[in-house]
This record gives C-alpha cells, structure tokens and sequence, in this order.
C-alpha cells in the first residue's frame, strides 16, 4: 500500500440516549493511502456513515461522540483539532458527497450561491473568479447549460444532476481525501456508470484518495483497490479487491457474495443470510454475527474474536482461524 493519507485508529463513536448507549462504532482501524480507493461494505446500520461522519466531525447536533480513539489526517489526528482547524479541513482537504444530494444542498439558494460560497471560502478568490471557477467545474461534471444552471434552485434538478453538483462541490478545491457515502444509491444505472467514471476521471487528475462508502459490491468491484468489510459497528475482514471476492474468508463476507446473482446460472434460488442484524442494546455476549452464521461454535458465544492477520494483506474477525491455528 502507498503512504497512508488517513489513518483511523481504533475509533469508537457511540450514541448517548436516557435509556442506553448505542456503540455505532467500536473499535474501527481503517487506512487509506495517498490516491488509493478504498470501499466500506455493510448493511444499513453497521457503521459506515457514521465513520464518515466521525473523519469531517460533524457529528455536533447529533446524540453521538467520538469516546475514543484516533483519526489520523496526513499525521494530524483530527479528533483533537479545533473546530475553527477542521472548517479549515472540510470541503479543502477533505470533502464529502452525501448520500442524499437533496438534503445537503441548501433549498433557499440558487446552485451558483452555494458552489461559489464554497470556493471563495477556501480558495480565497474573488466574485467574478469563484463564480469563473463553479462554472467551469459544473462543465467538468458533464453538467449542461451550466450557466443556467448556476441560476436554478435544487428542486429544480433531477437526482443525477443534483448528485453532479455535489460532486462538482466536493471537487472544487481538488481535496486530497473524497469521502463518497453510497453516492450512486437512488439513481438509475445509466447515471450511475457516469458517476463512477466522473469519480475515477477525478482520482487520476487528482490523484486523490476515495473512501467509498457502499452496500453494492458491483460498485466495489469496479472502483476500488482494498475493502474493509463492516458488521454490528467493527470491521470483519479486510483485504485486496481481487481477494475479497475469490477468496473471502468471514462468514459473513461469504454470504454477502453468495447473494449476488451470477450470470449465466438460472433457476437456482438467491442465497440469503439468516436472521437480522441485532439491536444495538441487544447486542450477543460474543461474535456479534454468530446468531445468523452457519459455522457458530461455542467459542463464538462465550468470546468476541480479534482481527486476525491471515496473511500480509488479509485479515478477518473470526473464531474458525484461531481453531485452524490452534490445531
């Protein structure tokens, strides 16, 4: 792996309610290396927004806060800067397309108002250059009429134009870090292929790191170079794109690859994993996944495994290796 551009050491961001604690992340280490892309992979709620949310810091009018841990940013950790530090972060070094473009653009403000708010914070230019500069990275997205557009409001546009923007956003002061959280989920598949080739256009150019947050493997296969599989706020297993997907080694793993449909084969019914995801107040004394996984022995119960290195660039949270090892 190249130089490590991010560096998440054993994050823990919890939720703190009257009645429970809920740890939405627990003990996350994840690193992502300069012009790298590298894919988190889960259910809805195993973690991997709130991990995202943890690297801008945004989770201030939110129940949740980081308890523990480090996040490190070209060895700066994140979590002790300031706030009036990391607005100097957000949307210059790193920045964020949202999964919903809709919400997180400002509906009161015309396109135009918001992009060059943006770069006239970071970039420091004046009227006629920021709005000089929004246009031409509008044009960049492969937005049309994208002097119009400047003058048009969100609702004005569909999905995939309002993802474009978001993107031209994230894009406009060419960050080192993109943290993309599900940017294609919504859109139909035509809008979809652009979107990744947009993004892979931007890692070259830029060479900029892409932490893609996704559920859709087909989407991983194609765009990234390492996944970090996610369960029940920890990561399970970690490894190469090639080698998740021939050789993966978690339970869990498994059963999300043998869900995929595979071309060529009909008649044959989809595989499914068993059971649901447990309540966060709910969770089992051991192996968060041993109530839905097929290979549970007793230790999974009694005992939580550690992430495991299985080779130089594999490992994976799971009892059946440290028994293989034992014997």
């Amino acid at each position: 792996m190249s130089k490590a551009l991010l560096e998440i050491k054993e994050l823990r961001t919890h939720f703190f309610s009257d009645q429970r604690v809920v740890k939405a992340v627990d003990g996350v280490t994840i690193k992502v290396g300069e012009g790298e892309v590298v894919g988190i992979v889960g259910e809805s709620g195993c973690g991997k927004s709130v991990t995202s949310l943890s690297i801008m810091r945004i989770l201030k009018d939110t129940p949740g806060k980081i308890v523990g841990g480090e996040i490190e940013f070209e060895g700066r950790d994140l979590i002790k800067l300031s706030e009036k530090e990391m607005r100097a972060i957000r949307g210059n070094e790193i920045a964020m397309i949202f999964q919903e473009p809709m919400t997180s653009l400002n509906p009161v403000y015309t396109i135009g108002k918001q992009l060059v708010e943006v770069i006239q914070l970071h970039l420091k230019k004046n009227q006629q250059e920021a709005k000089g500069h929004a246009i031409h990275m509008l044009e960049l997205v492969g937005i049309p009429r994208a002097q119009e557009i400047m003058n048009e409001y969100p609702h004005q546009l569909s999905g995939g134009m309002r993802q474009r923007v978001m993107i031209a956003m994230a894009m406009s002061c060419q960050p080192k870090l993109l943290i993309a959280d599900e940017p294609t989920t919504a859109l139909d598949v035509t809008i979809q292929a652009q979107i990744l080739d947009l993004m892979r256009e931007i890692r070259k150019e830029n060479n900029s790191s892409i932490l893609l947050i996704t559920h859709d493997l087909g989407v991983v296969a194609e765009m990234c170079d390492r996944v970090v599989i996610m369960y029940a706020g920890k990561v399970v297993e970690e490894s190469d794109v090639y080698t998740i997907f021939e050789n993966p080694k978690h339970p869990y793993t498994k059963g999300l690859l043998d869900s995929i449909p595979k071309l060529g084969v009909k008649n044959v019914r989809l595989a499914s994993i068993s059971g649901n995801v447990p309540a966060p107040d709910e969770m089992p004394k051991g192996c968060k996944f041993a109530p839905r996984c097929p290979n549970a022995m007793k230790e999974c119960w009694e005992r939580e495994p550690e992430l495991k290195a299985l080779d130089e660039n594999h490992t994976a949270r799971c009892w059946l290796y440290e028994e293989k090892e034992a014997q």
